[in-house]
């Protein structure tokens, strides 16, 4: 049976803070703008479909998860996070 990280403090091996920091670093570096925090909204910060398909490869290939595009385009990235699911193998 396959636990969702939103029910769980971990996602595998990881935690919800590892993967949140991971995204606000990922975002940073993507979109060059360090400021970027957990509390932000990602379509405020600049963020758009395909920077949201390369964060979910990211997340995806290093965590096993992904993000749900409408809770990340209307909420924070924090929440955004908390509610991530297994990725989808193949």
């Amino acid at each position: 049976m396959q636990v969702s990280a939103a029910s769980d403090e971990t996602a595998g091996e990881y935690s919800r803070p590892d993967i949140e920091r991971s995204v606000v670093e990922w975002l940073r570096a993507e979109l060059d703008d360090p400021e970027i925090v957990g509390s932000d909204n990602f379509l405020d910060i600049g963020g758009h479909s395909l920077t949201f398909a390369h964060l979910n490869r990211y997340l995806g290939d290093t965590f096993g998860v992904a993000l749900d595009n409408r809770i990340t385009y209307s909420e924070q990235l924090s929440t955004a996070v908390a509610q991530a699911r297994p990725a989808e193998q193949g």
